[in-house]
């Protein structure tokens, strides 16, 4: 019975087999596949319309369609070059092995290499006679005699620069021109979240020009998402991090190439310049962020007025009011000024470290990035207002706003003054440093958060997270205190640190750099 039941199976199985065989061939055969089949057809084969769609200039479609047709002549492609030197060896593995500085060593012997990195980015023509507008980043390094431009046209000019403002990310450029297209730039103050905004530029540069000859920049709609954003970028090669403030987001896609590109209104007026993303793969999701134009307009001024763009700068060094701080001073919101820098507006303006300053011209500032956007965006010369508590009263100060030293080493600071005399950096005692430094509840003073090598700290055995409790018999109870403290303190002197390392307590005598 067992050895039927396996040939019932078995020819159940090979049945359904042969069943399915002959319907998908029996489709097949009778499927129309030569053209002569497609021929016989009866019905058409298509549908389609040919009836026109007229855009009415007074529809939203219509004004995109308009200011698009207007802005992107002025919209250009910024072509870059730079020389980029290596190496002739490398490393095993790119680790810590322990034959690491021996191949390092080894491969020195082999001369550098050089060889050419191309970048591609976006710019606008704000003058008939060829000034071009666009982000500092896409000039980054690059080789200054191979900056092209390309216009929509498809004549491409050499480049030279103008001007650049690495902090803000704004260049000028200039190209050989004549009665050549402009942008017209609005007024970036009063911008809605929620109101149309277009990205104009050429993202992925000529891969997608060249093959056809067409040089027309591409456009994305979108929204702005919201305006005073701030995000930190740069630290490439080596290169300085930077935080960029009061940025307008957007959700229109911007990708590589657009940076430098024109963001548009409705009604075609520039109101800000394309600059980044964040996006985990490297291209748009939704989330960009453009300069303002304002602070463009800012530079611009500055460039035409001195022949150089001049950033603002009062010389403050800042530090949020945390709830320590707060409860310390007795104020509730502000910015705490924890250093002056020499000869600076600020303390030509009266201002000392310990102050909080709360307003500037009447709005309100609680965060040093709030306070840092309402003094770059000024004008170097203007006249501002500065309303702070200094010892639990408010005062009203005036300040002129100064031109930002090119270096800003060559100006010596109140604060960095212990880095100077002992090598070290502190800090307030915040929750984060008394977890991160295992600091009781009830230490008071400073922190030592760095010490550099070959210092007098350093050789005297301070490490970061030592508290300093008092500086030449003067109790230091917080970051004013210390700098009270170290205020009388010159090169060369003896100087008495009382000290908290670890579970001891001490007393360091050191004798500070010449």
């Amino acid at each position: 019975m067992f050895k039927n039941l396996k040939k019932f199976k078995f020819f159940i199985v090979t049945g359904m087999v042969i069943l399915g065989l002959g319907v998908v061939s029996l489709f097949y055969f009778n499927y129309p596949s030569k053209a002569s089949d497609v021929m016989k057809l009866k019905s058409p084969l298509y549908q389609e319309s040919i009836e026109p769609h007229p855009i009415t200039p007074d529809s939203l479609e219509g004004k995109i369609v308009e200011v698009v047709k207007k802005v992107s002549p002025a919209v250009v492609s910024i072509s870059t070059e730079r020389t980029v030197t290596t190496g002739g060896g490398f490393l095993p593995y790119g680790g810590e092995e322990p034959f690491d500085e021996f191949f390092k060593r080894f491969f020195e012997q082999f001369p550098q290499r050089s060889f050419k990195q191309r970048g591609l980015g976006s710019g606008m023509i704000i003058s008939k006679d060829g000034y071009i507008l666009t982000n500092a980043h896409v000039i980054y390094k690059v080789d200054r005699d191979k900056i092209m431009v390309t216009l929509p046209d498809g004549r491409s000019l050499k480049a030279k620069v103008v001007g650049t403002s690495e902090e803000m990310d704004i260049s000028v450029l200039k190209i050989k021109g004549d009665d050549l297209p402009v942008v017209t730039l609005g007024n970036s103050d009063n911008l809605n979240i929620g109101e149309w905004a277009i990205a104009i530029g050429n993202p992925f540069g000529f891969s997608l020009s060249q093959l056809n000859k067409k040089y027309e920049p591409t456009v994305t709609l979108g929204i702005i998402s919201a305006t005073e954003r701030a995000i930190q970028a740069g630290g490439v090669e080596g290169g300085e991090t930077r935080v960029y403030t009061g940025l307008i987001q957007t959700d229109a896609a911007i990708n590589p190439g657009n940076s430098g590109g024109p963001l548009i209104n409705i009604y075609g007026e520039v109101i800000g310049i394309n600059t980044a993303i964040l996006s985990p793969s490297q291209g748009s999701i939704g989330i960009g962020f453009a300069i303002p134009i304002n602070k463009a307009k800012t530079l611009l001024q500055s460039l035409k007025k001195y022949g150089e763009m001049r950033q603002a700068w009062v010389g403050i060094w800042m530090q949020e009011l945390t709830p320590e701080l707060s409860q310390k001073f007795g104020v509730e919101k502000g910015v705490l000024i924890s250093g002056i820098a020499e000869g600076s507006p600020a303390e030509k303006a009266g201002i000392q470290p310990g102050d909080i300053v709360q307003e500037i011209n009447g709005k309100f500032v609680n965060s040093p990035l709030e306070l840092r956007e309402e003094i770059i965006k000024r004008e170097v010369g203007e006249k501002i207002n500065i309303t702070l508590i200094r010892k639990k009263k408010k005062i009203v100060l005036s300040l002129t706003i100064g031109q930002k030293p090119k270096k800003i080493s060559e100006v010596q600071l109140m604060e960095n003054k212990e880095e100077k005399l002992l090598g070290i950096k502190v800090a307030s005692i915040t929750s984060q440093l008394r977890e991160k430094y295992n600091i009781g509840e009830d230490e008071e003073g400073v922190v030592i958060t760095e010490v550099k090598s070959g210092s007098p700290a350093r050789n005297a055995g301070l490490t970061s997270g030592d508290v300093i409790r008092g500086v030449n018999k003067k109790l230091v109870k917080n970051l004013n205190d210390f700098r009270d403290a170290i205020q009388d303190v010159k090169s060369g002197d003896m100087v008495s640190l009382k000290v908290k390392h670890g579970i001891w307590s001490m007393t360091i005598i050191l004798q500070t750099q010449e």
